[in-house]
């Protein structure tokens, strides 16, 4: 195994002691215009044999970003000067590599020029309150500011607080509906990840389109019970927005120097299971206890409401859709179906490569995620996971991709939505 360590050491304690707060590595370099490190995006492909495997479960533990893995590909994180030591071990164990992003700061901080909607980039907003602009990320005000304006406006709208975050920030459920008493519910989030910007306008998008004119709407949207959560982590939103564009978690005060727990990590079934995630300052922080956190509680708390027959989370990015992991009943069938087809819909738009299959299949492997526990323990058969289109897996759409990225996922659940129905 090649020797990291040292190196990873000492990165650590420079970042550390210059970026108090920050608890993953690769988004405290990013984070900081004055470092001098840069952060490079590589592909590894090819057989990938139990060296190479233990190597990156190793650099796990550093949480080190790996932003795609499947048996025969990892998209990850490196600093540059660990490029030649990475290159001479994947060469010994004939695993191909190349470089997607020489240089992931620039890359994010083009992408923010362009998409900020704040002074930060050097741009002002004037996007009148209570409305969005399709070619920028809102920030949490506007987001908020929308919703209560829509709420107004739409009968078949009722805008509900769940909760409030760690930072006493409201978290929403929108939900749309012709109170039919014989609609069936479906829950839909996004937003749990602070940086995953393109998911939040993307579920926004959808509520604005459907919202316009609901009762002319297919039967398959209009005779359901929508509950939307646009974004269930806003503190991590609101700190990725103005603090550090790769945040994920929710901003828990956790040890002296480290915040966050991975909301998506903090849901009770197989709670806990992978042991980075118990690291504290690890990005995939799993916190004390299964629903430790004001913001899963709050969706807890909704889920132990109404019952729902379908669930879809969206994230970004990954341009896949997803069903839980080891399914092995008679659903799986179903599932495999629904996300083909889900994947094929949203390809038709401007032929973004969706690909579709079990989330551990996938690449993305974790535990006590949302979409399992609806699952397994709600018993939603239609549980999935829609990802956005992205570059090489980063969330950083310039304007002109932003709109289709949102219709993407505007597609998807439409699909969702038609197949469901029958």
């Amino acid at each position: 195994m090649i020797d990291f360590t040292l190196n990873m050491i000492l990165f650590k304690l420079f970042l550390f002691l210059s970026l108090k707060g920050f608890s993953n590595i690769y988004s405290g370099a990013l984070a900081d215009p004055n470092s001098t490190i840069r952060v490079q995006l590589w592909r590894a492909q090819g057989y990938l044999n139990q060296a190479v495997l233990t190597e990156f479960d190793d650099r796990a533990h550093y949480d080190d970003e790996i932003w795609m893995r499947d048996n025969r590909t990892i998209d990850f994180m490196i600093f540059d000067i660990e490029a030649d030591q990475m290159a001479s071990f994947l060469d010994e164990h004939n695993v191909s590599h190349k470089i997607l992003i020489e240089d992931v700061r620039e890359r994010v901080d083009d992408a923010l020029v362009h998409t900020f909607p704040t002074r930060r980039y050097g741009q002002i907003d004037r996007t009148p309150r209570g409305a969005l602009d399709w070619t920028k990320y809102p920030t949490l005000d506007q987001i908020h500011a929308y919703l209560e304006r829509i709420n107004k406006k739409y009968q078949h709208c009722n805008l509900i607080t769940l909760g409030k975050s760690v930072n006493n920030k409201p978290i929403y459920v929108l939900k749309i509906s012709t109170m039919n008493p014989t609609n069936k519910a479906i829950l839909i989030d996004s937003g749990i990840h602070g940086r995953e910007w393109t998911s939040v306008v993307s579920m926004l998008y959808f509520i604005d389109t459907i919202v316009r004119d609901f009762r002319h709407q297919p039967s398959y949207i209009k005779d359901r019970d929508w509950h939307i959560i646009p974004v269930l982590n806003p503190d991590g939103y609101e700190y990725s927005l103005n603090n550090d564009r790769l945040w994920k978690k929710n901003r828990r005060k956790v040890s002296e120097f480290c915040y966050g727990v991975d909301l998506n990590r903090n849901f009770e079934y197989n709670w806990a299971k992978q042991s980075s995630t118990r690291s504290v300052c690890s990005d995939t922080f799993c916190g004390r206890a299964p629903f430790s956190e004001p913001e899963t509680q709050a969706f807890k708390k909704l889920t132990d409401g109404p019952r729902f027959h379908g669930y879809l989370s969206i994230h970004s990015a990954g341009t896949k859709v997803l069903f839980p992991m080891g399914v092995t009943s008679s659903d799986h069938v179903d599932q495999i179906t629904m996300t083909k087809a889900m994947a094929q819909a949203m390809r038709g738009f401007q032929n973004y490569q969706f690909v579709s299959g079990d989330i551990h299949a996938m690449g993305k492997v974790g535990y006590g995620m949302a979409i399992d526990w609806m699952y397994f323990t709600k018993k939603i058969k239609h549980s999935y996971i829609i990802e956005t289109r992205g570059q090489n897996g980063l969330d950083v759409l310039v304007p002109k991709e932003i709109l289709p990225a949102a219709k993407e996922v505007h597609i998807g659940i439409m699909k969702f939505a038609e197949l469901f129905n029958s």
